[in-house]
């Protein structure tokens, strides 16, 4: 049965309706009556009707003011507009307010029952729909987990995620995007079964408490966990625990690795320092939970990015600029992550001077933009390090921004002294070839191609299974390679497969 409520100015028709219609043979129930909009509204609160039958035109409150405040709070409720003829200005009014049903004054019980039939249609189709979307949304919740652990494995593995399933992701996890957040990454030795997989996720939720752990998934032998920062002198205790009860149930090798604290908006970001950590840490590590807190006092680790002798003897911007860029270019190879990249460049300032002006925590624009400006602000306090205070050389300067701009776009097939001059730094290219033969010795075109060739050169020794496809993108030629092995080879006497070969066996003899 559907309850109705009746407000209509004009005594006898309200009345006259409450009295002398049988609502109850079309299975309605009149719950009240009211003059006005303003009692009207009252009594919709009060007695929460499924059906308004209201007059248009009212004192005080009329009935288009009475359905647009209670449709905000009722949006369930329908409404049948009595109207008299003239009134077709609140009446399309009405219709813009979503009413479908209307009677023509004055009217008669069969007219009514006409309308009523419609509107008992209208609110059942409501309540199906209602219905369905209870059981709609019943299922989501059902499924919502597994489709958080598939969100967060394409967060991880760097898929395109779609934007209303990314949004939702966020919305159902406590605490807002911003919250710190660690990525674990526990790997196993071999590829893991089901069983395997939730044993150790029980121990986790015991060992961390439910709140705690967050999201988990698994891929390929590893299962990631990501989990609220509790602090990871806390958290590395849990895990060794944990690492110590899951060997009583597997034989299977693990090792762990816990990224530092970030937010939600940096998942991927912490799930690459993860891989990055295990690939520092090795097998040999399998007893101790990796984190950047173990190798931040071990200089070894960093060494073959950089060589540290050559920046704390030299006083060349430029030869400062190659290391630096050289580091990048290896951090780049290996899958650094920016943070990891951040930690490189405050090492190495720590080292030389015992100090760093590396903030962190740098809101990114772009991840090419973001570590330029890393990469610059580094090789600029190294320098600046190293000069004794003097008037400025503004030659000198300007000669330092065309390095810093060569490096900028080195990695650009087509950047030449022609393009720095009109597109980056909008001088007059014969002065800037003057001021740069002033400062290096050497032609712009001759000092951007030895220094291409010298990068290829060591970065072909740092990673000597590297494709030269790589490489060739790296230091800036031409993507068919045709130009860079005739180049590499006018350089340095050899092509890049005979130096590569070459530097492979000068490293065998080194170890044997």
């Amino acid at each position: 049965m559907y309850r109705l409520l009746i407000v209509d100015d004009e005594e006898v028709e309200r009345e006259g309706m409450a009295q002398f219609v049988s609502w109850s043979d079309y299975d309605i129930e009149l719950v009240g009556t009211a003059w006005n909009g303003v009692e009207g509204f009252e009594k919709i609160q009060e007695l929460q009707p499924d059906i308004v039958l209201t007059d248009i035109k009212m004192p005080v409150m009329n009935g288009i003011e009475l359905i647009r405040k209670t449709k905000p709070d009722f949006p369930g409720i329908e409404f049948i507009v009595l109207s008299g003829y003239g009134e077709y200005e609140y009446t399309s009014q009405a219709m813009e307010e979503g009413v479908r049903h209307y009677l023509l004054k004055p009217c008669d019980e069969e007219k009514i029952a006409e309308v009523l039939e419609k509107v008992k249609l209208a609110l059942e189709q409501k309540r199906q729909q209602k219905k369905q979307e209870a059981n709609y949304d019943s299922t989501i919740r059902r499924l919502l987990p597994r489709a958080k652990e598939q969100v967060f494995r394409n967060i991880l593995l760097g898929r395109e995620q779609i934007e209303a399933d990314y949004c939702l992701f966020m919305n159902e996890l406590e605490g807002g995007e911003n919250q710190k957040v660690r990525v674990l990454a526990i790997r196993f030795s071999r590829e893991i079964d089901y069983l395997e997989q939730f044993v150790l996720e029980n121990i986790m939720e015991e060992l961390l408490e439910r709140e705690n752990l967050i999201l988990t998934t698994a891929i390929s032998n590893e299962v990631f966990f990501l989990l609220r920062d509790i602090g990871i002198q806390k958290l590395e205790t849990i895990l060794e625990s944990a690492q110590e009860t899951f060997v009583r149930f597997s034989d299977q090798q693990i090792s762990m690795a816990v990224s530092n604290a970030g937010s939600l908006k940096g998942i991927r970001e912490l799930y690459l320092q993860t891989e990055e950590l295990h690939r520092m840490g090795g097998v040999e590590k399998q007893d101790k939970v990796l984190s950047y807190e173990m190798f931040r006092g071990i200089k070894s680790e960093m060494s073959c990015l950089v060589n540290y002798e050559v920046l704390q003897q030299t006083k060349d911007f430029g030869v400062i600029l190659f290391e630096l860029y050289l580091a990048f270019c290896k951090m780049r190879l290996d899958g650094y992550a920016y943070g990891k990249k951040e930690e490189v460049c405050d090492w190495i300032e720590r080292v030389l001077y015992g100090e760093s002006d590396i903030a962190g925590g740098k809101d990114e624009k772009t991840a090419e933009e973001t570590e330029w400006e890393l990469l610059a602000e580094t090789a600029d306090f190294l320098y600046h390090k190293k000069r004794i205070p003097e008037e400025d050389d503004k030659e000198e300067k300007r000669f330092q921004t065309i390095l810093l701009a060569i490096y900028r776009y080195l990695a650009m097939p087509e950047m030449n002294i022609r393009y720095l001059a009109k597109e980056v730094l909008f001088m007059n290219e014969d002065y800037l070839g003057r001021v740069f033969l002033r400062y290096s010795k050497e032609k712009f075109s001759t000092y951007v191609l030895n220094l291409r060739i010298e990068l290829a050169k060591r970065i072909i020794r740092y990673k000597q299974d590297i494709k030269m496809s790589s490489v060739v993108e790296l230091v800036g030629f031409p993507g068919d390679g045709q130009y860079f092995s005739k180049a590499f080879r006018k350089v340095t006497g050899t092509t890049p497969s005979e130096y590569r070969e070459q530097a492979g066996k000068e490293m065998s003899d080194f170890f044997k």
